[in-house]
């Protein structure tokens, strides 16, 4: 018989502790540049929050308002493969679309159910970490150049020695969620509630305070306000935090069912998470700690790595227990910049962090805290710890053209980075004459047959350029309309502190435009009008999408298209420039080439004075980064939640498309032919050498709409 532990001994480059998001992605990001990484969770899944076991649907800037802002890079290409997928967003397929993606990675060890329990350190810099997996009774010693600790309570960090970031009250923290899932059957079902579970007077005196609505049919996130333990120890009191939470949520639903108040005799409880959300523990000292003010007051750094966008989201430590405080305060924000000094410190140099315990004060964390953001924040990680293996230093050493590489690097894997424009060195496509069959106009809309109302209020957003604007509207009355109009390099339409400029417009009854001049200011970024309600007022909706066009209901995550008119500019915002201005997404402008939609066999031809020769191309493709991309989500959610769910794959995304070099005889040769594609960043790199003056692509398949690109580069 064997020993009931016996060693197995690892030796990597980078170890990146955590499966969630952040950890996903650190260690994808150091597989995919090239260095060996073991990635080891606690869990028997990957996703952290957004696993299976716990359900939390990921959600980040879009889901704030901030429009255009969805978050791509590594993290994107997960939530697309997920969407292609898994349409429905079961959070079990999920879990699926982050293991496979892991498998895949040559480079990348992983191991599941180890908890790493112990540090040691040489020096200053820890040498090995060690844990043990629970059912295999292998006890892992890891040695690496670098750590990354991604564990979300900072348990690597605490174990070297790491000072936390210590500015809660009373050592309060935000508590732990648990979610349950529901589901009708044809037939009655009854419920008897276990002894332990909250009695029906309990349960009701926690009822209707800052948003505790229950239901017969929620399910998934409408739980979020399940929440406890913020007055408690969210790591020490874990285990009593978490039978406090079901005794709630069992209550919960033994009300639903047995109160009488619920059309609940054919719904069944599908499922209850055994393992609750945690939202916040510990927060670790780096080399720079973003605070609440630099998020307000969209504070730019030389080492911007990423960025966040979600509403500073805070919630009463005392969760449902807390009667007299609303139960959630959000706060809308702008994107901002996060610095890669938030992700290291000089205590413990090779330790870097990733995801929710990264350098963050308390007000700055209540927003950043949202697992899109954590998994921004282990892409920059992992490329970040990468780097500094080739460079052989710690990223508290690293000079700033060094600091620069890694945010390149980022830029080149998709990552955005507000206010940072990026261009790929050697990128052939800058100085070459680009031409396509055709580029889409802004001025050849015509009405779909839809209107928007703007009975309680709403805005439209659109590329400002030199000129007058017209939107077209129909009013049942002569009346005034107001409204206000802002300029943002992306626009929050959310945020009540982006009024801006009033404005009132004069309508009579019937089909009419109202108009705006554009200043000289908002020349370059996107314009928004907010309009103040008006009854019997409605905007025309338009037959085709254009980037960066849009309106909404005031408080409806809905978006659509208004017929506008640019009168004096405008016609050239989606042409072949931006394919290679800097910008791989919206910011200030579309930056966007599309074609136009009665174009049936459209294309783009790029042409050199002088041969050139190609070994790398690489696409920027629109995924329509205005709809949220969540890991998953209930067949139900309230109102409050304000999401919007896909209806289908993205439309401009182009589904197959063939590339094409110029022979020396005139002949074309075809070098890729891609088909049944569904990400945003294609990557094509040739067998062998390309030697050619002209490269020309040709689209044969969207997946609805016309094809649209960002930019393309060609080294």
């Amino acid at each position: 018989m064997k020993n009931a532990k016996h060693i197995v001994c690892c030796n990597v480059d980078v170890a990146v502790i955590g499966g969630g998001p952040a950890g996903v992605c650190a260690a994808l990001a150091v597989a995919q540049n090239g260095c060996k990484v073991v990635l080891v969770t606690d869990r028997p899944v990957l996703g952290g929050n957004s696993s299976s076991e716990i359900r939390v649907w990921t959600r980040g800037a879009v889901g704030s308002g901030n429009l255009m802002a969805e978050e791509m890079g590594i993290w994107g290409r997960l939530k697309l493969e997920n969407l292609y997928r898994n349409f429905d967003a079961n959070p079990v397929f999920w879990d699926d679309v982050l293991l496979d993606a892991v498998l895949q990675q040559p480079n990348l060890q992983l191991e599941l159910n180890t908890e790493i329990d112990e540090v040691k350190l040489a020096g200053q810099c820890i040498e090995k970490v060690a844990g043990t997996q629970q059912g295999s009774e292998k006890r892992f010693e890891i040695t690496a150049k670098y750590f990354i600790d991604a564990t979300g309570d900072g348990v690597i960090g605490q174990l070297a020695g790491v000072s936390q970031v210590d500015d809660s009250v009373n050592n309060s923290t935000l508590g732990n969620s648990i979610l349950f899932n529901t589901c009708k059957e044809d037939h009655p079902i009854k419920y008897v509630a276990p002894h332990y579970a909250y009695n029906f007077q309990q349960i009701e005196s926690i009822l209707g305070h800052g948003g505790r609505v229950i239901s017969e049919n929620m399910g998934g996130s409408d739980c979020w306000w399940f929440e406890y333990g913020g007055l408690q120890d969210t790591i020490g009191d874990s285990q009593d935090i978490a039978l406090e939470l079901r005794r709630m949520a069992l209550g919960v639903w033994n009300y639903i069912k047995n109160s009488g108040h619920y059309n609940a005799d054919n719904y069944t409880l599908e499922w209850i998470g055994s393992i609750p959300g945690k939202r916040e523990s510990r927060r670790m000292k780096t080399e720079y700690v973003l605070t609440e003010q630099d998020i307000i007051q969209n504070k730019r750094f030389p080492d911007g790595a990423f960025y966040g966008g979600w509403y500073i989201d805070s919630h009463p430590s005392g969760g449902f227990a807390d009667t007299e405080e609303d139960n959630c305060k959000q706060r809308p924000v702008q994107v901002y910049q996060i610095p890669l000094r938030c992700l290291y410190q000089r205590t413990v140099p090779n330790l870097l962090f990733a995801g929710r315990n990264i350098g963050i004060e308390r007000g700055a964390f209540f927003s950043s805290r949202v697992m899109n953001t954590c998994a921004l924040a282990g892409q920059v990680a992992g490329t970040l710890a990468t780097i500094c293996a080739r460079q052989n230093k710690v990223p508290c050493d690293l000079m700033q053209t060094e600091v620069t590489d890694v945010i390149h690097q980022l830029q080149r894997d998709d990552m955005f980075i507000p206010d940072v424009p990026f261009y790929v060195p050697g990128d052939s496509a800058r100085n070459a004459n680009i031409t396509a069959s055709s580029c889409l106009s802004t001025n050849k809309n015509k009405p779909n047959g839809k209107l928007m109302p703007l009975d309680h209020g709403g805005y439209v957003v659109f590329p400002g350029v030199c000129g007058k604007v017209e939107v077209k509207v129909f009013s049942e009355n002569t009346q005034q309309l107001y409204g206000a109009m802002s300029s943002a390099m992306l626009p929050n339409h959310y945020d009540e502190d982006t009024m801006g400029t009033p404005i009132v417009w004069q309508l009579e009854a019937g089909e009419q435009t109202i108009s705006v001049d554009v200043p000289k200011q908002s020349v370059g970024k996107f314009v928004m009008l907010q309009i103040q309600p008006a009854q019997g007022v409605k905007i025309f909706l338009a037959n085709v999408e254009h980037t960066g066009i849009i309106c909404g209901e005031q408080e409806s995550p809905e978006i659509n298209e208004p017929i506008i008119c640019y009168k004096n500019s405008g016609e050239h915002i989606y042409d072949t420039s931006n394919l290679s201005n800097g910008w791989n997404r919206p910011w200030g402008q579309p930056n966007q080439w599309c074609a136009d939609p009665d174009d049936e066999n459209p294309w783009l031809l790029f042409t050199w004075e002088k041969a050139i020769e190609i070994n790398h191309i690489k696409f920027f493709l629109d995924p329509d980064l205005s709809m949220e991309l969540p890991s998953s989500r209930a067949s139900h959610w309230q109102a409050s939640h304000l999401y919007y769910p896909r209806t289908s794959m993205p439309p401009h995304l182009i589904k197959e498309f063939i590339i094409e070099a110029e022979k020396a005889d005139g002949n074309w040769k075809v070098i890729a032919h891609i088909s049944e594609n569904y990400q945003r960043l294609v990557d094509i790199m040739a067998d062998e050498k390309i030697t050619t003056q002209k490269l020309r692509i040709r689209f044969i398949k969207t997946w609805g709409g016309s094809p649209a690109i960002y930019s393309i580069h060609i080294v």
